[in-house]
């Protein structure tokens, strides 16, 4: 038990889906979605290039100013959540999304849709 989240591609044309990236337990990324989409369990929200460039943006902030973690991406209770320090852990997640977030900036998307769900 725990969290986990996704992000993958849907090819438009023939539906089939790729697994983009995946996370265990970075409850501060749940929280975002939760906050602003209000995901709940097993929903899946579309993201845009828009929401990609809002979140790279804000994930880089983390990077470059550790100590506003707590402000600009707060962990997120829950049950089997992980960890709520402003860690090691926390901000090799972090690292990863970062990472992710500016690669899926040069996904094309009048081929493929993005999107992002969460199971606990």
């Amino acid at each position: 038990m725990g969290l986990d989240m996704y992000l993958y591609l849907q090819e438009r044309e023939t539906n089939e889906v790729i697994e983009y990236s995946y996370y265990r337990k970075f409850n501060a990324l749940q929280g975002y979605f939760v906050k602003h989409f209000s995901l709940e369990n097993c929903g899946k929200i579309k993201v845009s290039l828009e929401m990609v460039n809002e979140l790279y943006l804000l994930l880089n902030e983390i990077r470059h100013s550790p100590e506003k973690a707590n402000l600009l991406m707060p962990a997120f209770p829950g049950p089997f959540f992980g960890s709520y320090e402003y860690d090691r852990i926390y901000h090799n997640y972090i690292n990863q999304a970062a990472c992710d977030f500016y690669h899926a900036k040069f996904i094309d998307y009048e081929k493929y849709d993005l999107f992002f769900t969460s199971d606990w």
